[in-house]
């Protein structure tokens, strides 16, 4: 029989035990990092905490989250621009993952997380209370970039030929601030407020350019004006769309140019696969499958203790979406 317990690490003090679970995981991106974490901890000042599951001294599952305090309430809230982080199984074989939810329920009194959930996870949370709600991404693969041209629709390929005509460069190191600035606007051209403040948006981006992990691009026209910008995240040989933002003003098609130049780019440089990072808002939706890929799908999940905090935190997201623009 195996001798099986839960730790709960500090990611900014004592990461060891998560990453040894990280390296071991099939379930692992870039996303459920120690370094990604911490750098999100520090921009929204939340510590980073890994609970890990170890058998006979082997972690072989974990959840990361963020501690936050509302009050007199723990709570663990999404992680913005965050997919895929929730749950990791490491490559031992594991007899029950009960032991590890027992813990950050004791722990928490809200979750949330996004996960890639196996069938036995999801009937496992949900008899446990927790609330699974399917999303979907599309992702493209880029081994052969005559069949990514192939995937897109016509209506694509009568845009990236226009667009073409207008001299676009693509820019590999625009500022910070100019991402910033465009993908607030993109939110306020809607009537919505963007779903993070500039200021923690510009720091958070500023410190994952400084570590290596995001890449900034830009569409400019040879006059010097910016239409449409990109950040991008490599995780081995996966590229995940992270955030974007453009100015339709410049050019209405130069998001389509953009995201084209980065599959070529990222085609020929060793990426494997294309990660649109979600697909579930009309408009931005439309956009993404007219590229062609495949849906592939993941969970965004929640849990409360005690039950009212589920309304409390109802009513907190219908202010939220209100003070967004969506109704």
């Amino acid at each position: 029989m195996q001798n099986c317990s839960v730790h709960t690490v500090s990611l900014d003090e004592q990461p060891g035990l998560w990453d040894s679970l990280h390296d071991t995981s099939a379930d692992a991106s870039i996303f459920s990092s120690t370094k990604w974490l911490t750098l999100m901890g520090r921009a929204f000042e939340r510590p980073p905490l890994g609970f890990v599951l170890t058998c006979d001294g082997a972690p072989v599952a974990g959840i990361p989250l963020l501690l936050h305090r509302r009050g007199p309430l723990r709570v663990s809230s999404p992680l913005p621009i965050t997919l895929y982080a929730g749950l990791l199984h490491g490559d031992s074989r594991i007899p029950s993952l009960e032991m590890l939810f027992d813990a950050v329920e004791r722990k928490f009194n809200f979750i949330a997380l996004s996960t890639v959930t196996r069938l036995e996870d999801a009937l496992l949370m949900r008899s446990r209370g927790w609330q699974l709600r399917k999303q979907e991404t599309i992702r493209i693969s880029l081994l052969d970039m005559e069949n990514v041209w192939n995937g897109y629709n016509q209506s694509l390929r009568r845009k990236l030929r226009r667009a073409s005509e207008g001299g676009f460069l693509l820019d590999n190191d625009p500022p910070v601030s100019l991402v910033v600035r465009m993908f607030e606007q993109s939110y306020r051209r809607h009537g919505k407020l963007p779903p993070i403040p500039g200021a923690t948006m510009g720091r958070w981006l500023s410190s994952l350019r400084q570590a290596g992990i995001a890449q900034c691009f830009a569409a400019r026209l040879a006059d010097g004006r910016y239409a449409a910008v990109r950040v991008v995240i490599r995780s081995r040989s996966v590229l995940y769309d992270w955030m974007a933002g453009a100015d339709p003003s410049v050019s209405p098609s130069s998001s389509h140019w953009l995201v084209h130049a980065l599959l070529q780019h990222y085609s020929e440089s060793g990426c494997t696969l294309f990660d649109f990072m979600g697909a579930n808002t009309p408009g931005v939706t439309d956009f993404k499958r007219s590229f062609g890929g495949d849906i592939f799908e993941y969970h965004e999940a929640e849990w409360y203790r005690p039950a009212f905090v589920r309304h409390l935190n109802a009513a907190r997201i219908k202010r939220l979406r209100f003070k967004r623009g969506f109704r």
